[in-house]
């Protein structure tokens, strides 16, 4: 137990020696339009790398061939950001990151009832701006990519699988300190 707190307080003192931002909350703002709530955590492990950490809940209703049909799941995903700016340091400028995601969702029509999971995995390239002066500020960051997806359905929606490369967009607001 000793050994266990003498590497946990190790580590919290290395990641605490990061110049500039360490951290950031972030939002997808475009996310509710759709009826998804996803919300991400960066913290800055060395001057020009990160880890990010999104969690999302979706909750979509429509109407298919005539049945109400909704659909409510969760997902997580991680990122880990390079970044390539020579003059700025903290979690801002250009950076490329691969990623993975798992997402579950259970879907509802009529009498009918299944559940659709996915694994994917590819890579991102972006921009991510901090703006205000000192240590913190207002964070947009903004990226594209690829992502390939591996998706399994199960119950009376069971037989439909998805298995290829599909694009990756992603938009996020926050706040960096």
């Amino acid at each position: 137990m000793k050994k266990v707190c003498i590497a946990v307080l190790a580590l919290v003192a290395y990641v605490g020696n990061v110049n500039a931002q360490d951290n950031a909350v972030k939002a997808n703002p475009l996310g509710l339009i759709f009826g998804t709530a996803q919300f991400g955590y960066e913290r800055a492990v060395t001057e020009k790398t990160s880890i990010e950490v999104s969690l999302a809940y979706a909750s979509v209703s429509a109407t298919v061939d005539s049945e109400d049909t909704k659909a409510t799941g969760f997902g997580a995903e991680g990122k880990y950001k390079f970044y390539f700016s020579s003059t700025q340091q903290g979690i801002r400028g250009w950076y490329a990151a691969p990623t993975v995601g798992f997402n579950s969702a259970k879907a509802t029509s009529g009498d009918s009832e299944g559940k659709l999971s996915w694994v994917a995995g590819g890579a991102v390239a972006g921009y991510q701006w901090v703006f205000g002066g000192g240590d913190s500020g207002f964070a947009l960051d903004l990226n594209f990519g690829a992502q390939y997806v591996s998706a399994k359905t199960s119950g009376d929606i069971s037989g439909v699988t998805i298995d290829g490369i599909l694009p990756k967009l992603g938009l996020s607001l926050g706040y960096a300190w």
